[in-house]
């Protein structure tokens, strides 16, 4: 088995299975995330960077629509056949996750920072897109409805986006609205 690394994770992923600490199990709540280079956006409303420290990878949150959590989200991963295996590392838990077979190019990420210092994230993923700010979180297909309501406008210096206007902080990858 080879070693897991945070660029095996670009695509889009369905969890398939959560086994909490108290053994329930749940295998029909529908949730996304949608991962690129290190940026990546959850259905589950949050969205912001992922990094790797040996077999553990945590979900750092710049855009969190969540109540904060007392602890990070971190997971020891590994692959089990095509499906990848999440076990918390701070909270006691499983998850099993199954790629969509979805093209994974063009890859790239923006973060920008608004005039409130709040974050918005815009990422592509062949021909996905996420988005995050302080008011939605979203995963859907490229030129469809939600891409063009959100109206993304990219200058040198600033992304427009949903009504917003954020500087850019950081980009990964070859950004091309």
């Amino acid at each position: 088995m080879t070693a897991l690394v945070v660029t095996d994770c670009v695509g889009l992923w369905r969890r398939t299975l959560l086994v909490e600490a108290d053994g329930s199990r749940d295998e029909s709540t529908d949730v996304a995330w949608l991962q690129g280079i290190t940026a990546y956006v959850d259905s589950r409303g949050f969205a912001g960077r992922l990094s790797q420290r040996g077999d553990v990878f945590e979900w750092s949150r710049a855009v969190d629509l969540q109540p904060p959590s007392e602890h990070p989200d971190a997971g020891r991963m590994r692959w089990e056949g095509s499906t990848l295996i999440e076990s918390g590392v701070h909270a006691d838990y499983v998850e099993h996750w199954v790629r969509d077979e979805a093209g994974r190019s063009p890859c790239w990420g923006l973060m920008g920072r608004g005039p409130t210092g709040d974050y918005a994230l815009l990422l592509r993923v062949g021909g996905l897109f996420g988005w995050a700010s302080s008011s939605q979180v979203l995963i859907a297909e490229v030129d469809g409805p939600d891409w063009q309501a959100l109206g993304a406008h990219l200058t040198e210096t600033e992304l427009r986006a949903g009504g917003g206007r954020w500087k850019i902080a950081r980009t990964e990858g070859i950004v091309d609205l």
